[in-house]
């Protein structure tokens, strides 16, 4: 690789590029279920016809095989653009945009091969070391400091404690390691046939690394975890751009070969984005496989490093992230390891042979008339309290329990951890904010919205979009080329709320936190 010949630019600012009618951006979106590559016309409208995907397989320690990834990105994109082709012949794709799981977290060696697993959100292996550095900083007097410079809590789902865990445990494989990468980075570099790619800002806050006064790594964090400032690659908005791939990627993408790459950013960020909640006026919230509640605020550091920009400037809540999108804005918010994922588990593991009879059995119940306390930790918590030794639990169960009573309480259990969200990230907005609901688990499910609805005791709107999260890689690029702006997704749907339901609900959110101060601890 360190042979291979880069053609055009090195990473500038963003090029000023002049649309044509099949004008189009290649949108990718490395996830952590499926990695799959779209083309957009300008207006975001997604080529259906053009979309590719695999499906991928995480290990069982929450890590992924990097080569595996690398192919099946690498598949992906030579089946979009061979759709493209087949589509149309005077297609002109002016940029490559993309999303990736957060975090993603590997090293590589110095010819830019992996050498580690890609380290994720969900490598729980951790926790011990979490547990210790997040106790020194307590007695020190700088957790909630390190809190705030960075945006995260000290928790298995970020890299510090990931790091630690392996300098100590496997020391051997961290010495191979001559740069640290996200899995887009990665990706990227081994296009361009160099070492490794800087990183985008939004990709770093994901790792829990950043200084979010700089926009740069956080240099009393790094010095904690083993690892010298040299293995750390340089971090820039994802507006700035790289240009020209090395052989074989030239000859086999010609369409790529001389267009701007865009830096990687979380897919938390795509998916706000593509689904129109682009300021604080309205609040994402995502079910898929896990959950999570985001919304867009203004970025009000000056990056000097010392004071905020405006007197007053909001800190991160308690229990919450704080990641950035690029040096003008934020994303703030809060995410549950599992959300669909519950019902995927209940389904199996309760053999449910009819699965619309039971959430139909499961509609006809009141509001939590079921008689069970769920914590919905399958795979542990993130916010707002990131236990780390969290697990499933359920209280209550008895011979009258049915597969409806358990299903319409892990869709409330799950909606009483997302109020929980909400109400810390209410002080943040203006009045009347819109809570916009899309992810798979949601766009079929009248039930789950109806439930939210009624335990967060507001309006949540469904909103006609698929493939969001790479719409918002699409809107990304348009942004950064400085392009004009699609219009917000239709509203399909609205789940009103019913106060009598909010009523019944804020006292099993009560009963909620009492098992959980039970069986976990005070949060």
């Amino acid at each position: 690789m360190a042979d291979a010949k880069i053609m055009d630019s090195e990473f500038g600012a963003s090029p000023s590029l002049k649309t044509e009618e099949q004008d189009l951006i290649l949108a990718v979106d490395l996830g952590s279920s499926s990695v799959r590559a779209s083309a957009f016309l300008l207006d975001c409208t997604r080529l259906e016809e053009t979309t590719e995907f695999r499906n991928t397989v995480q290990s069982v320690d929450g890590t992924f095989d990097p080569q595996v990834l690398t192919n099946q990105a690498e598949e992906v994109i030579s089946g979009c653009l061979a759709r493209v082709r087949q589509l149309t012949d005077n297609a002109n794709i002016i940029a490559v945009s993309w999303t990736s799981f957060a975090m993603s977290w590997l090293g590589v060696d110095s010819e830019g091969r992996p050498v580690t697993p890609v380290y994720t959100y969900s490598d729980a292996r951790s926790g011990p070391y979490a547990d210790s550095l997040r106790e020194e900083l307590l007695q020190e007097g700088n957790l909630e400091d390190t809190w705030q410079r960075t945006g995260t809590p000290i928790h298995t789902a970020y890299a510090p404690a990931q790091l630690l865990r392996l300098s100590a445990e496997e020391p051997d494989l961290a010495r191979k390691v001559a740069c640290w990468q996200t899995l887009a980075a990665s990706i990227l570099a081994r296009w361009r046939g160099q070492f490794n790619s800087p990183v985008s800002n939004s990709e770093v806050g994901w790792t829990g690394l950043l200084n979010r006064r700089t926009l740069n790594w956080d240099e009393s964090l790094v010095g904690r975890v083993n690892i010298d400032p040299e293995q750390l690659p340089p971090v820039l908005d994802y507006t700035n751009h790289s240009v020209g791939l090395a052989e074989p990627w030239a000859s086999k993408w010609p369409e790529l070969a001389h267009k701007p790459f865009f830096l990687a950013v979380g897919d938390g960020v795509g998916a706000n984005l593509g689904s129109g909640c682009t300021d604080s006026s309205r609040i994402a919230l995502t079910i898929g496989t896990t959950g999570a509640m985001r919304v867009v605020l203004p970025n009000e550091f000056n990056h000097s490093g010392h004071e905020p920009a405006a007197a007053g400037m909001q800190q991160t809540p308690a229990g919450l992230w704080s990641y950035p999108i690029d040096s003008k804005r934020w994303l703030v918010g809060g995410s549950l390891t599992d959300g669909g994922s519950l019902f995927s588990w209940l389904r199996e593991t309760l053999a449910m042979e009819n699965t619309d009879a039971i959430l139909a059995a499961a509609a006809e119940l009141p509001p939590d008339a079921h008689g069970l306390t769920v914590l919905p930790f399958l795979r542990g918590e993130r916010a707002p309290g990131w236990a780390t030794e969290a697990s499933l639990t359920i209280s209550g169960i008895s011979p009258a329990t049915t597969a409806a009573h358990m299903v319409r309480a892990a869709f409330e259990a799950v909606a009483l951890r997302f109020r929980l969200i909400y109400d810390r990230l209410r002080p943040l907005l203006p009045p009347g904010t819109e809570v916009v609901a899309s992810g798979g688990a949601l766009q079929e499910n009248g039930l789950w919205r109806q439930i939210l609805a009624d335990v967060l005791q507001a309006p949540v709107h469904l909103i006609d979009v698929d493939e969001a999260t790479s719409r918002g890689a699409a809107i990304l690029a348009l942004q950064a080329l400085g392009l004009p702006q699609p219009p917000d997704p239709p509203t399909v749907h609205t789940a009103m709320p019913d106060s009598e339901a909010g009523t019944i609900y804020a006292q099993a959110l009560s009963r909620q936190q009492k098992l959980y101060d039970r069986v976990i601890g005070s949060s």
